[in-house]
């Protein structure tokens, strides 16, 4: 029994695919039980009635779908309220760009029906890119090991029934991603073998911006809450290879160009006194 909870916002390019690849979701058990749950926040677009057209499609499937408009355009408190009607305890987090692969729900189902508190992720790939830039950005960070043999939750993460109970409502962070991550030591993680697909942002600018905002949600966590940075670590599980992955200089140059300005970005934020939530792709 799971319920996906799909946070969206403007999400009309990617709200249908988002919800085509739920569909088609394989090798459940025949009596499954699955909510999803599209927390449109703050919407000025054709989000709310694109996913609302999906709901004969997931009923056929075996889904019961929940479409919440919700004024306030503000992730976390798309969050909360989403939970305030969630069926099943056992629960995935969905980014309305992602696109999961067909087994990953069968293979959360089962991860979070351990006995114990679990956190669970998919297998990271990113997206097709048409950005030089991006490609060469890629090169690099989808070989990094916190991404190669972590559980980053980049984009999608899971908790069963005694995970969740770790923390209350979402707080107002960034960072809503690594704030459930970091409640779990590494070895309570998991990874499914199935993929989801993630996007980067195209080119140089966007990948800033993102990255400028993933630096601004870490300071921010280490600020408000410094004890979960106890689990701050991953598992290593084939050996570092960071000398290798700067073998391509283009790459290299430009993975360590968007590091360093998103970064002194995020220091003049955190001067500057103050965090403003935006959205991550752009």
């Amino acid at each position: 029994m799971l319920t996906v909870i799909i946070p969206s916002h403007n999400e009309e390019n990617h709200i249908p695919g988002c919800l085509d690849a739920v569909i088609t979701q394989k090798d459940l058990r025949p009596n499954h039980a699955v909510q999803v749950i599209v927390a449109a926040n703050g919407c000025s677009d054709r989000t709310v009635p694109l996913a609302k057209e999906k709901e004969p499609a997931l009923k056929a499937a075996g889904f019961d779908l929940v479409v919440l408009d919700i004024l306030q355009g503000n992730k976390m408190n798309a969050l909360n309220e989403a939970e305030a009607v969630a069926t099943y305890d056992n629960r995935v987090f969905l980014d309305a760009d992602v696109i999961i692969g067909p087994t990953l729900l069968a293979e959360m189902a089962k991860i979070l029906a351990e006995d114990a508190a679990v956190y669970a992720s998919g297998t990271v790939r990113i997206q097709r890119t048409q950005s030089l830039i991006t490609r060469a950005y890629a090169k690099v960070w989808t070989h990094m090991p916190f991404v190669r043999d972590g559980v980053p939750g980049i984009g999608l993460y899971a908790v069963n029934a005694k995970g969740r109970a770790r923390w209350g409502r979402f707080p107002a962070i960034i960072a809503d991603d690594r704030f459930v991550r970091l409640q779990f030591a590494p070895q309570e993680r998991r990874k499914t073998r199935a993929m989801h697909d993630w996007p980067l942002p195209e080119g140089f600018a966007n990948l800033v911006n993102v990255r400028h905002r993933w630096r601004e949600g870490n300071l921010e966590l280490a600020e408000k809450y410094p004890a979960l940075l106890a689990n701050d670590s991953e598992i290593n599980t084939s050996g570092s290879n960071i000398p290798q992955l700067f073998r391509t200089p283009f790459s290299s140059v430009v993975f360590v160009l968007v590091y360093v300005v998103s970064n002194i970005r995020a220091k003049r934020s955190l001067k500057d006194g103050g965090y403003i939530w935006r959205r991550g792709r752009n």
